[in-house]
Protein backbone atom coordinates (compact mmCIF):
# COMPACT_ATOMS: atom_id res chain seq x y z
CA UNK A 1 0.00 0.00 0.00
CA UNK A 2 2.81 2.42 0.86
CA UNK A 3 4.53 1.62 -2.42
CA UNK A 4 1.40 2.44 -4.41
CA UNK A 5 0.91 5.78 -2.62
CA UNK A 6 4.51 6.83 -3.07
CA UNK A 7 4.37 5.82 -6.73
CA UNK A 8 1.39 8.17 -7.29
CA UNK A 9 2.97 11.23 -5.73
CA UNK A 10 5.60 11.88 -8.41
CA UNK A 11 2.92 11.57 -11.08
CA UNK A 12 0.80 14.26 -9.40
CA UNK A 13 3.86 16.46 -8.96
CA UNK A 14 4.78 16.03 -12.61
CA UNK A 15 1.24 16.91 -13.65
CA UNK A 16 1.37 20.18 -11.71
CA UNK A 17 4.91 21.16 -12.80
CA UNK A 18 3.87 22.66 -16.18
CA UNK A 19 1.05 24.62 -14.54
CA UNK A 20 3.29 25.98 -11.80
CA UNK A 21 6.10 26.93 -14.20
CA UNK A 22 3.63 28.57 -16.61
CA UNK A 23 1.99 30.50 -13.75
CA UNK A 24 5.45 31.58 -12.57
CA UNK A 25 6.23 32.77 -16.12
CA UNK A 26 3.03 34.83 -16.14
CA UNK A 27 3.78 36.22 -12.68
CA UNK A 28 7.28 37.23 -13.78
CA UNK A 29 5.95 39.03 -16.86
CA UNK A 30 3.38 40.89 -14.77
CA UNK A 31 6.00 41.65 -12.11
CA UNK A 32 8.30 43.20 -14.73
CA UNK A 33 5.49 45.53 -15.76
CA UNK A 34 4.51 46.27 -12.15
CA UNK A 35 8.08 47.04 -11.10
CA UNK A 36 8.47 49.54 -13.93
CA UNK A 37 5.07 51.05 -13.12
CA UNK A 38 5.83 51.48 -9.43
CA UNK A 39 9.34 52.83 -10.03
CA UNK A 40 8.58 55.08 -13.00
CA UNK A 41 9.00 58.28 -10.97
CA UNK A 42 12.45 57.16 -9.75
CA UNK A 43 13.43 56.23 -13.29
CA UNK A 44 12.20 59.52 -14.73
CA UNK A 45 13.98 61.47 -12.00
CA UNK A 46 17.22 59.63 -12.76
CA UNK A 47 17.06 60.66 -16.42
CA UNK A 48 15.74 64.14 -15.55
CA UNK A 49 12.89 63.58 -17.96
CA UNK A 50 10.50 66.49 -18.44
CA UNK A 51 7.20 66.22 -16.60
CA UNK A 52 5.29 65.63 -19.85
CA UNK A 53 7.44 62.59 -20.72
CA UNK A 54 7.73 60.85 -17.36
CA UNK A 55 5.14 58.19 -18.12
CA UNK A 56 6.32 57.46 -21.66
CA UNK A 57 8.29 54.33 -20.66
CA UNK A 58 5.17 52.96 -19.00
CA UNK A 59 3.13 53.74 -22.10
CA UNK A 60 5.74 52.04 -24.31
CA UNK A 61 5.61 48.95 -22.10
CA UNK A 62 1.80 48.85 -22.13
CA UNK A 63 1.66 49.36 -25.89
CA UNK A 64 4.09 46.50 -26.46
CA UNK A 65 2.34 44.19 -24.02
CA UNK A 66 -1.16 44.74 -25.38
CA UNK A 67 -0.04 44.56 -29.02
CA UNK A 68 1.87 41.29 -28.46
CA UNK A 69 -0.86 39.64 -26.40
CA UNK A 70 -3.56 40.52 -28.94
CA UNK A 71 -1.42 39.59 -31.94
CA UNK A 72 -0.55 36.20 -30.46
CA UNK A 73 -4.22 35.55 -29.76
CA UNK A 74 -5.15 36.32 -33.37
CA UNK A 75 -2.27 34.41 -34.95
CA UNK A 76 -2.61 31.43 -32.62
CA UNK A 77 0.19 29.06 -31.78
CA UNK A 78 3.22 30.06 -33.85
CA UNK A 79 5.10 26.98 -32.75
CA UNK A 80 5.41 24.62 -29.82
CA UNK A 81 4.64 26.46 -26.57
CA UNK A 82 7.80 25.17 -24.95
CA UNK A 83 10.06 26.87 -27.48
CA UNK A 84 8.07 30.00 -28.25
CA UNK A 85 7.38 30.61 -24.55
CA UNK A 86 11.02 30.08 -23.65
CA UNK A 87 12.04 32.50 -26.41
CA UNK A 88 9.54 35.10 -25.14
CA UNK A 89 10.87 34.71 -21.60
CA UNK A 90 14.45 35.00 -22.85
CA UNK A 91 13.39 38.22 -24.58
CA UNK A 92 11.86 39.41 -21.31
CA UNK A 93 15.15 38.68 -19.56
CA UNK A 94 17.19 40.58 -22.14
CA UNK A 95 14.84 43.56 -22.28
CA UNK A 96 14.60 43.82 -18.48
CA UNK A 97 18.41 43.78 -18.43
CA UNK A 98 18.40 46.56 -21.05
CA UNK A 99 15.97 48.59 -18.93
CA UNK A 100 18.18 48.11 -15.86
CA UNK A 101 21.27 49.30 -17.75
CA UNK A 102 19.60 51.98 -19.91
CA UNK A 103 22.14 54.75 -20.58
CA UNK A 104 19.51 57.29 -21.64
CA UNK A 105 15.81 58.01 -21.75
CA UNK A 106 15.36 57.17 -25.46
CA UNK A 107 17.09 53.81 -24.95
CA UNK A 108 14.80 53.20 -21.98
CA UNK A 109 11.72 53.77 -24.16
CA UNK A 110 12.86 51.18 -26.70
CA UNK A 111 13.81 48.69 -23.96
CA UNK A 112 10.46 49.20 -22.20
CA UNK A 113 8.61 48.55 -25.47
CA UNK A 114 10.64 45.36 -26.01
CA UNK A 115 9.92 44.32 -22.43
CA UNK A 116 6.21 44.84 -23.09
CA UNK A 117 6.27 42.79 -26.30
CA UNK A 118 8.15 39.88 -24.73
CA UNK A 119 6.06 40.08 -21.56
CA UNK A 120 2.81 40.06 -23.55
CA UNK A 121 3.95 37.04 -25.53
CA UNK A 122 5.05 35.25 -22.34
CA UNK A 123 1.67 35.90 -20.70
CA UNK A 124 -0.28 34.68 -23.74
CA UNK A 125 1.82 31.55 -24.36
CA UNK A 126 2.03 30.60 -20.69
CA UNK A 127 -1.72 31.15 -20.48
CA UNK A 128 -2.23 28.59 -23.22
CA UNK A 129 -0.10 26.11 -21.25
CA UNK A 130 -2.19 26.70 -18.12
CA UNK A 131 -5.44 26.37 -20.07
CA UNK A 132 -4.25 23.18 -21.80
CA UNK A 133 -3.52 21.60 -18.43
CA UNK A 134 -7.24 21.86 -17.60
CA UNK A 135 -6.83 22.31 -13.87
CA UNK A 136 -9.90 20.78 -12.26
CA UNK A 137 -12.85 21.24 -14.62
CA UNK A 138 -10.91 23.81 -16.63
CA UNK A 139 -12.24 26.89 -14.85
CA UNK A 140 -9.45 26.70 -12.28
CA UNK A 141 -7.01 27.71 -15.02
CA UNK A 142 -8.48 31.21 -14.81
CA UNK A 143 -7.86 31.23 -11.06
CA UNK A 144 -4.25 30.13 -11.58
CA UNK A 145 -3.65 33.02 -13.99
CA UNK A 146 -5.39 35.45 -11.62
CA UNK A 147 -3.08 34.35 -8.82
CA UNK A 148 -0.15 34.94 -11.18
CA UNK A 149 -1.36 38.50 -11.82
CA UNK A 150 -1.70 39.10 -8.08
CA UNK A 151 1.79 37.67 -7.45
CA UNK A 152 3.19 40.00 -10.11
CA UNK A 153 1.58 43.02 -8.48
CA UNK A 154 2.92 41.94 -5.08
CA UNK A 155 6.36 41.72 -6.70
CA UNK A 156 5.94 45.27 -7.96
CA UNK A 157 4.98 46.49 -4.50
CA UNK A 158 7.96 44.60 -3.07
CA UNK A 159 10.26 46.54 -5.37
CA UNK A 160 9.37 49.70 -3.44
CA UNK A 161 11.05 48.17 -0.39
CA UNK A 162 14.15 47.18 -2.38
CA UNK A 163 14.76 50.61 -3.94
CA UNK A 164 16.26 52.27 -0.83
CA UNK A 165 18.96 49.60 -0.68
CA UNK A 166 19.55 48.79 -4.37
CA UNK A 167 18.07 51.68 -6.33
CA UNK A 168 15.72 51.29 -9.28
CA UNK A 169 18.40 49.58 -11.37
CA UNK A 170 18.90 46.98 -8.66
CA UNK A 171 15.16 46.36 -8.46
CA UNK A 172 15.10 45.77 -12.23
CA UNK A 173 18.09 43.48 -11.75
CA UNK A 174 15.93 41.31 -9.50
CA UNK A 175 13.39 41.14 -12.32
CA UNK A 176 16.20 39.87 -14.56
CA UNK A 177 16.99 37.11 -12.05
CA UNK A 178 13.30 36.14 -11.82
CA UNK A 179 13.04 36.10 -15.63
CA UNK A 180 16.10 33.85 -15.95
CA UNK A 181 14.55 31.39 -13.50
CA UNK A 182 11.17 31.59 -15.29
CA UNK A 183 12.84 30.84 -18.64
CA UNK A 184 14.71 27.88 -17.19
CA UNK A 185 11.69 26.34 -15.44
CA UNK A 186 9.31 26.96 -18.34
CA UNK A 187 11.72 25.24 -20.74
CA UNK A 188 12.23 22.39 -18.29
CA UNK A 189 8.59 21.63 -17.41
CA UNK A 190 6.48 22.59 -20.42
CA UNK A 191 5.66 19.43 -22.36
CA UNK A 192 6.92 19.02 -25.92
CA UNK A 193 4.09 19.31 -28.42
Amino acid sequence: MATTTSARRPTAALRWAPVISAAYAQATAFAAAAVLAFLITDVAAHFTAPAAARLWPLGALALGMVAAANASRRVGAIGPARYTGSAALAGLTASAFAVALAPGFAFLLVAAFAMGVSGGLAVAIAGRVVAAAEVGDGSASVVVSAVAVFAGIVGGVGSLFVVPALGWRGAMGLVVVAAVMATWKFAEHTPRE
